[in-house]
């Protein structure tokens, strides 16, 4: 009975409303010093129910600064009435001018915390801070990280022009060998001080957004670029993430044909062919015509369709090549090559380890794209044609 009282209890619990909760984390460089933003939830408000009057923000913003990391967040205390409660963070944004001096330091303060879970994804600010994009009040959604979770779930779910990357994969990424990483990036249309206020909750049109903008590139744990939303896109077909996306394509007789891809699946080899490494990327998918805006196109005739699925096939190519190009022009080997000819051709991949980086500029690399149209949409001969015809 003894032993029962002994293990029984919540010795270290903590009531809700002995903590501030966070849902984001902000990290930027001033000068010599880490500033940290803390957007933290106001539960009261997202609790209460109001029938009329205007809708006050749910979060508060914290800022602190420090020589390090752990001092910005410890500074918190000095402004804060609660313990920063971070389990429940969603998003880590990283301002530009922090991200091209190294993000390392960030992912080895957050690596160590015991409360974080490592489920959250990191986001990149362009041309902006991160305290900036975490100011912005959102519409759509009470709390703004949660804006910014699901936005970039949706943007690499249904568009492919994003990756979601949590603490775990990047990490990864900048401890494997021949692999660089690539974070989604985001920026501020409009002006940031709007952005904080009632006036981005009261317009139907808020004058103030935050849109996903492609990719950041990095060498290591520094930021040296950027990939476009086109480029992001092939990337991401070199990395067989794309669950769902749109290829576009023009018809021999004018206008365009929207193919929606629902299946892709992507293998990348390194070859030795005669002494000389290259690497050999083959990109299959499935997808269905969903829009067909063309004069007098016969969709129900096979001929028509392999040759959609050509045009499909050279664009894919054509995003993939893109992606390469730019990923050549940074010096950063973010699809993993290297880590491909370190897997399967380990005595070849020792030599070139050290200088992976030239190498990777001058490393030929063979796209093929092999796309499959399964369906035509539940109508085979638009109506579009028959007002034409008219």
């Amino acid at each position: 009975m003894i032993e029962l009282f002994i293990l029984t209890g919540c010795w270290n619990r903590r009531e809700l409303n002995e903590l501030s909760i966070a849902s984001a984390f902000g990290f930027d460089k001033k000068k010599d010093q880490y500033q940290l933003t803390v957007q933290v939830i106001n539960a009261s408000e997202i609790s209460a129910n109001k029938s009329g009057g205007k809708r006050l923000p749910v979060i508060t913003q914290q800022l602190a600064g420090g020589a390090t990391i752990f001092e910005s967040m410890r500074e918190l205390t000095k402004t804060t009435p609660r313990k920063i409660y971070s389990s429940h963070i969603r998003i880590v944004v990283i301002g530009e001018k922090l991200a091209r001096e190294g993000i390392a330091p960030v992912l080895d303060i957050l690596s160590r915390d015991h409360e974080l879970r490592t489920d959250f994804y990191f986001i990149i600010a362009k041309g902006t801070k991160a305290e900036d994009i975490l100011k912005v009040l959102t519409p759509l959604e009470k709390i703004p990280s949660n804006k910014l979770y699901s936005s970039l779930n949706s943007a690499q779910n249904s568009w492919g022009v994003t990756s979601k990357i949590d603490l775990h994969e990047l990490i990864f990424d900048l401890v494997s060998k021949g692999k660089d990483p690539a974070l989604a990036a985001i920026k501020i249309s409009g002006d940031p001080e709007i952005g904080e206020s009632q006036k981005n909750l009261d317009s139907v049109h808020p004058p103030v957004t935050q849109e996903y903008d492609g990719m950041a590139v990095f060498h290591e744990d520094r930021l040296v670029g950027w990939l476009n939303p086109f480029e992001s896109k092939g990337y991401n077909f070199i990395r067989g993430q794309i669950k769902s996306t749109i290829v576009t394509v023009g018809c021999p007789s004018g206008g365009k044909i929207s193919i929606e891809l629902l299946r892709e699946n992507t293998k990348v080899k390194a070859r030795v062919n005669d002494g000389k490494l290259n690497m050999e990327v083959k990109i299959q998918a499935e997808g269905n015509i969903g829009e067909v805006a063309c004069g007098s196109e016969d969709i129900s005739n096979p001929e028509t369709i392999k040759g959609l699925e050509l045009a499909a096939n050279k664009e894919i190519e054509r995003m993939a090549s893109a992606s390469i190009t730019k990923a050549k022009q940074l010096k950063s080997d973010i699809f993993g090559f290297g880590n491909a000819v370190h897997r399967s051709h380990r005595q070849l991949w020792y030599p070139l380890e050290k200088e992976w980086d030239e190498h990777f500029v001058h490393l030929p690399v063979n796209i093929e794209a092999e796309l499959s149209i399964r369906q035509t949409g539940s109508v085979v001969e638009s109506f579009l044609q028959k007002m034409k015809g008219d």
